[in-house]
């Protein structure tokens, strides 16, 4: 039991001293910005779909016509 709790502490204290350093921020902001990135694609598509269907409306249609 004692060796796990020794690991434990270990684990913790490796986390904590990496916090400190700037490159572990660094690391932890492309990470979530990959994620991001990931979740968000999907909607892109749809956004991107979205615009394009407005910008060949906006050509096609007449001044007065609505």
């Amino acid at each position: 039991m004692e060796s796990i709790k020794e690991t434990v502490m270990e684990g913790i204290e490796w986390v904590t001293s990496r916090l400190k350093e700037r490159t572990s921020w660094d690391g932890i902001v492309i990470i979530g910005i990959g994620t991001l990135i990931l979740i968000a694609s999907p909607l892109t598509k749809i956004v991107a779909m979205a615009a394009i269907g407005y910008g060949v409306f906006t050509i096609l249609k007449d001044e007065g016509m609505f």
